[in-house]
């Protein structure tokens, strides 16, 4: 909780002028997505309260303001994928973030029923 708190409390030099985030392409779409991500793991495993939503809302959009849109996230991290989802209904523009996750399980089934 201290780590979230200290996170969005630290200035972040914003880009200007000339400068953008360093993308890259998708091979298979072509779309250019920023090679910097936002991890979830522990910061976003947090009780789903209001306090914690809005710190963790500041946080994604700290990196949206950068140009940032990638959010990683996985099964494996408890609530995460949880929380993301309420900071995206509590506001956050969802066209602003590209969502990746991984599949957590083994076969073929259980991971389309895990997606």
């Amino acid at each position: 909780m201290l780590a979230a708190a200290a996170v969005a409390a630290t200035p972040i030099r914003s880009i200007a002028g000339d400068e953008k985030m360093l993308t890259r392409e998708i091979p298979a779409s072509g779309e250019a997505l920023p090679v910097i991500g936002l991890g979830t793991y522990s910061v976003f495993d947090v009780d789903s309260t209001p306090d914690a939503i809005s710190l963790r809302q500041n946080i994604v959009r700290a990196l949206t303001d950068a140009g940032g849109s990638v959010i990683d996230t996985s099964p494996m991290y408890n609530r995460s994928e949880q929380v993301i989802g309420e900071i995206i209904r509590a506001g956050t523009p969802r066209k602003a973030t590209f969502l990746a996750t991984k599949v957590w399980t083994s076969g073929k089934d259980a991971g389309v029923q895990q997606m």
